[in-house]
């Protein structure tokens, strides 16, 4: 990984100071080219303090741009992915900065979304619904037929079964 977010913890004190900018999200993810992909440059909030000299402690609001595959449409959306973190280090007199790119990356990569669905960026999905047989976890409209027309319903099957309490 060749990215770096860098802070001083000799420059900090008891206070929260806040520093911000943006580290390139290619070097920082290193998702390649899979259904998820960085789309841009990541920016970041930091409210970060040291307490008793010894405990660097860095709250961090994370915004990262990705180009997503939905799951149901299999068409690519931009998104974008708010991250929020604290992130606890020891540190000594002896390191002038401390490096928590590792601990951010770690984050995001734990928020990335593991079923993205076009409906995260708030658009329609585009549902290529050759059976009619999408939407069966949805009741229906009234007057509309979920099954495929002159064809039997997948919930057919379950007709069949006959549920008998348990005995005592």
């Amino acid at each position: 990984m060749d990215a770096h977010v860098y802070i001083r913890p000799d420059e900090l004190g008891e206070e929260t100071t806040s520093l911000s900018g943006s580290v390139p999200g290619e070097l920082l993810l290193e998702l390649g080219q899979g259904d998820a992909r960085c789309a841009g440059d990541i920016s970041y909030r930091l409210d970060a303090r040291v307490y008793d000299g010894r405990e660097l402690v860095v709250d961090a609001q994370v915004a990262v741009p990705l180009k997503l595959r939905c799951e149901r449409c299999l068409n690519v959306f931009d998104y974008s992915l708010p991250v929020h973190a604290v992130i606890n280090r020891e540190v000594s007199a002896e390191p002038a900065e401390v490096d928590i790119a590792e601990e951010l990356r770690e984050e995001i990569l734990l928020a990335l979304p593991a079923y993205p669905k076009c409906e995260l960026a708030g658009q329609e999905c585009e549902i290529h619904d050759i059976r009619r047989d999408f939407g069966l976890d949805k009741a229906p409209l009234p007057g509309v037929n979920s099954g495929a027309a002159g064809e039997r319903s997948v919930w057919d099957a379950l007709d069949g079964i006959i549920s008998t309490p348990p005995t005592p």
